[in-house]
């Protein structure tokens, strides 16, 4: 709360609570001050990125007159007021924060946390998430340190928490990832499994790295696999790194690239060549070499 002998700010959880507070503490009604609201309240997301409302009321210089209710700026860092009250460095920074720029809104001072306390926080995160869903679970810390952690749910064993090609499953991941991000300082990377799904999926993957793997060196032409995301083709890199003969790239743009097989040049000779070798011997059993003539 910033109060002044003409005017105050007052932070609530409502408008309306606000400016009630705000006429009572500088004891005017409603038509001898010009009230504007600094911040409408957002309840944000699972707890995360909550507001109070803020509101500036100020007395008029003139005859009392009907409240001028005006809403938050949306762009500049202005209040639209020539006469509003003068503030110093913080409070300019806060109202720019509240009124900003587009797509952007003030969140919460981020605190450090350790490895535990995350790990705690992310389920709570999660089993929310879940069950907003309608998603009967159960969410465990699989591991937990520094580098990161792990969270294993237990379900039905339906398969609808993993999605088409675990899409679903990488999409609560990434949610629990900003939202842990928003709430701590350099908040340790999480990973969500359920069903063992991301070790069965790496080793399909892996499988289908070295099949398509030996079919470009068989062929002498570049496979292309169908676009998968970053996860995904990082395992078929890694499954391929050591073969010599064969080169592995990403092709496309956006989140699902496709991935490319290339055999390396000059490894392998063309196929057509192959085969033309392999007829030769045909000829010199069954047929007349070159400049032979035909006895009749």
């Amino acid at each position: 709360m910033t109060l002044n002998d003409n005017w105050i700010e007052i932070t609530a959880p409502t408008v309306e609570n606000a400016i009630s507070e705000g006429l009572e503490r500088l004891g005017a009604s409603e038509g001898e001050v010009v009230i504007e609201v600094l911040n409408l309240p957002r309840s944000g997301l699972l707890g995360l990125g909550a507001r109070q409302a803020k509101v500036r009321i100020r007395r008029k210089p003139a005859a009392p007159a009907p409240s001028d209710i005006r809403a938050p700026q949306l762009t500049g860092s202005g209040t639209g007021s020539a006469s509003a009250p003068p503030s110093d460095e913080e409070d300019a920074g806060q109202r720019e924060a509240a009124s900003g720029r587009e797509g952007e809104e003030a969140g919460p001072v981020r605190e450090r946390a350790t490895p535990e306390e995350q790990s705690r926080e992310s389920v709570a995160m999660l089993g929310q998430i879940l069950a907003m869903m309608g998603e009967k679970t159960e969410v465990r810390v699989a591991a937990s340190d520094a580098a990161g952690i792990e969270l294993e749910v237990k379900g039905d064993g339906s398969g609808i928490l993993i999605g088409r090609h675990g899409q679903t499953l990488d999409a609560l991941e990434y949610l629990i990832n900003r939202l842990l991000a928003r709430r701590f300082k350099d908040a340790a990377p999480i990973q969500i499994d359920t069903e063992s799904y991301r070790a069965r999926r790496r080793q399909q993957l892996e499988r289908m790295a070295l099949s398509m793997g030996e079919q470009a060196k068989r062929e002498n032409k570049r496979v292309t696999l169908e676009p998968m995301p970053p996860r995904d083709r990082r395992i078929i890199h890694l499954a391929l790194k050591d073969d010599p003969l064969v080169t592995t790239r990403s092709a496309g743009s956006g989140y699902m690239r496709a991935l490319e097989i290339v055999p390396a040049e000059g490894k392998r000779e063309p196929r057509s060549r192959e085969r033309s070798q392999e007829r030769e011997p045909l000829g010199q059993q069954g047929g007349f070499k070159r400049g032979q003539k035909k006895i009749v």
